[in-house]
């Protein structure tokens, strides 16, 4: 908690994921020491360090009225250091972390700043970064909020296609006049399914996330497929080597789906494949879906390390909340 708009909205997140799971809240306040040259400076930095902390205590105080007036217990704490790793100690001990996200940003890194990048990267449970809230201007056309591209704000739409699909959605949806059929995710629960990651704990995470929101599962992967840069000039290798490279990704994605038929038989859960960037899939479906869940690791389909190239361009580009499950390579 720091006070931002964007510490509210992470504050109300939390408290309906306390009440509704019956977890107990804990609120944190940090920030920075200045650094200090000057010795004569001394007096007034601990006069300023004491102001501060009072103050973080005050805030931190009246949230926690709030949390216990809503049936929550509630802990604080309030204190001088590295925010980032404050949080990540403190989620040794936490079932999910919650923080607010400062704004959208195609440059890497730039839009989360250190706090929210260091927590959703290193963190010992589940992130979830709560970005801006947006509305529709009118409910006759709806528009789904835009998201910048990651080869520049000019560019034109990332090609996105679909390849395969389990079953079409069963569940009721609105329609937006900006988004295609095939990359509308609303009030879905949309799960990064990453090619080659055991992913038992991210899926069990995502099923009772999906099981609190009252959303269905939409399972989804994604790998460029297209001839642009992957392929030589014979059209018919082309072809041919294509179901070969889309097998493991339905495979995954099936057996995904089974397990969670059988950890989850009351949800309802379906995948698609498609032929395009991860990132650029993932970021298309935050536009209206209710919820992005990802891995921190992976290689394959959802390439990079720990919070890697796809993961870090989510967290940048998304427009819903994000959920990043730590997974440990297969």
């Amino acid at each position: 908690m720091d006070g931002s708009t964007g510490s509210e909205r992470a504050f109300r997140v939390g408290l309906k994921i306390a009440r509704r799971r019956g977890f107990a809240l804990r609120l944190v306040g940090t920030f920075l020491r200045p650094v200090m040259t000057d010795s004569s400076y001394v007096p007034l930095m601990n006069q300023y360090l004491d102001t501060v902390v009072n103050e973080i205590q005050e805030m931190l105080r009246g949230y926690a009225s709030q949390a216990e007036e809503a049936g929550v217990r509630t802990t604080t704490r309030a204190l001088v250091g590295d925010p980032g790793g404050t949080l990540v100690d403190e989620s040794k001990s936490a079932r999910v972390a919650v923080v607010g996200k400062r704004g959208r940003n195609r440059f890497a890194g730039r839009f989360l700043g250190s706090v929210s990048a260091h927590l959703a990267a290193h963190a010992h449970c589940p992130t979830l970064v709560v970005p801006e809230e947006w509305e529709s201007d009118t409910s006759s056309e709806l528009q789904a909020p835009a998201q910048q591209l990651a080869h520049g704000d000019d560019a034109a739409d990332e090609p996105l296609s679909l390849i395969e699909e389990s079953k079409p959605r069963a569940h009721k949806r609105r329609v937006f006049a900006n988004v295609s059929d095939q990359l509308n995710f609303d009030s879905e629960v949309v799960v990064g399914v990453d090619l080659g990651t055991k992913a038992d704990e991210m899926l069990r995470v995502a099923g009772e996330a999906a099981h609190m929101v009252n959303r269905p599962l939409a399972l989804v992967s994604a790998s460029p497929l297209n001839a642009d840069g992957h392929w030589g000039p014979n059209p018919v290798e082309h072809n041919i080597e294509i179901p070969n490279l889309r097998r493991p990704y339905i495979e995954q994605l099936q057996e995904s789906a089974h397990y969670m038929s059988e950890q989850f038989p009351d949800l309802t859960a379906r995948w698609q494949f498609f032929d395009g960037t991860p990132a650029g899939v993932l970021s298309e479906a935050s536009r209206t879906a209710e919820l992005i869940i990802i891995g921190t690791r992976g290689h394959g389909g959802f390439p990079g390390l720990l919070l890697g190239s796809v993961s870090q361009a989510v967290l940048n580009r998304a427009v819903c909340p994000v959920l990043v499950v730590p997974t440990p390579k297969h």
